[in-house]
């Protein structure tokens, strides 16, 4: 294997944790409540049984092939042609998310922190953390990940008691309001940004050990995360509305900067802050490592490592360029997103789930009909 490394099922659950909070714990309420307006709460709960199945396809898929990543399992079963093709399509999902991931970095630091930095340095520093985490391979990243992970619960948690005062019930009003239409739309963002780019963990299945407990602790990772942003979105309404919350990229920023406590604990956004470049890292971090360790099994590489640099300066050059500004990103790409996300995290699975069981069954019969002739 090109990976040494291994962890264990917790360790798997932080980074899954991490990975599912990431850069949604500040755009999620937004990119929601776009589409479903004060309706949006109830779309993110509706979509949390959807979200839960895909992942459920995702863990099945790797039953069928066990041992193996994404990657190996594509090249395995579908053959050396077609499952290479369908490898670089992840592959290049793989690279796109990194280099967003670090684009949101560089977006928000440079307008909600140190506007006066220059945009690149900030990127260049961004990856100089991630090059360094994962050179140290998966194992370091993954106790790095169990270390951290109180840390950003409580401080998610810190944000949800002292800003619930401020909330007024009535911002979430009419309920049902929207119309379906509206809600349904919300529920696939739901199944495509909390649930979908959980794919990744997909490469790091194989390197688990004990996996008696996996599923079970992976998906009440996934339902516990998605419960936390489906309140973080009902909170940002309450105390937002509707309309603020769907023009405010950042809705939990604001909202930490409206938390005063006695006029005296102010000015809190900042830890907020923290903790959204604690946990958008390790998301970062996991999709720029998926790549690397794709494309070294693609090109059968003894080691992913020397792959490390040159990747990182292709997705330092690509998170420049992948919008002119932060307006574009999020008014016309993050749109069309929910559409990638749900083909790579769902539909592409479900259908290899549906190939991996006929192509057994076919199997199964044709041994039958060998054994009845016999």
């Amino acid at each position: 294997m090109l990976e040494k490394g291994r962890i264990n099922v917790r360790q798997l659950a932080a980074l899954c944790l991490l990975t599912q909070i990431g850069d949604m714990i500040l755009v999620y309420p937004a990119v929601i409540t776009s589409y479903s307006h004060q309706d949006s709460w109830i779309a993110s709960l509706m979509g949390i049984p959807f979200g839960l199945f895909s992942i459920w396809i995702m863990l099945r898929l790797y039953k069928m092939q066990p041992g193996k990543t994404l990657i190996e399992g594509l090249i395995a079963n579908l053959g050396k042609w077609l499952g290479a093709i369908v490898s670089l399509w992840y592959l290049f999902y793989f690279l796109i998310l990194a280099s967003t991931i670090t684009r949101e970095v560089g977006d928000f630091l440079t307008t909600q922190i140190m506007p006066k930095t220059p945009l690149p340095v900030i990127h260049l520093l961004y990856l100089i953390v991630v090059v360094w985490a994962i050179s140290h391979g998966i194992e370091s990243m993954a106790r790095s990940a169990e270390l951290f992970l109180p840390l950003v619960v409580l401080f998610v948690l810190f944000l949800f008691v002292f800003i619930l005062p401020q909330a007024d019930i009535n911002r979430i009003r009419p309920i049902f309001g929207t119309g379906p239409t509206a809600i349904l739309q919300g529920i696939a963002v739901t199944i495509a940004y909390p649930f979908g780019e959980l794919i990744a963990l997909m490469m790091l299945l194989p390197y688990t050990t004990d996996q008696r407990n996996r599923n079970k602790d992976i998906l009440l990772t996934a339902l516990i995360v998605s419960l936390m942003l489906s309140t973080l979105v009902m909170i940002s309404i309450m105390v937002l509305g509707p309309f603020f919350t769907r023009h405010n990229i950042y809705a939990s920023f604001i909202l930490a900067q409206r938390i005063s406590i006695g006029n005296f604990l102010e000015r809190i956004e900042v830890i907020v802050a923290t903790v959204w470049i604690l946990s958008t890292f390790f998301k970062g971090a996991l999709y720029f490592y998926c790549f690397i360790l794709g494309i070294s099994q693609v090109l059968r590489l003894r080691s992913y490592k020397p792959l490390i640099w040159p990747s990182a300066m292709i997705v330092f050059g690509l998170a420049m360029i992948i919008s002119p500004n932060i307006t574009y990103y999020f008014a016309t790409v993050i749109f069309y997103w929910v559409d990638w996300d749900i083909t790579c995290g769902t539909v592409i699975p479900l259908f290899l789930l549906l190939v991996y069981h006929f192509r057994n069954k076919w199997s199964g019969n044709r041994l039958q009909r060998a054994n009845s002739g016999s």
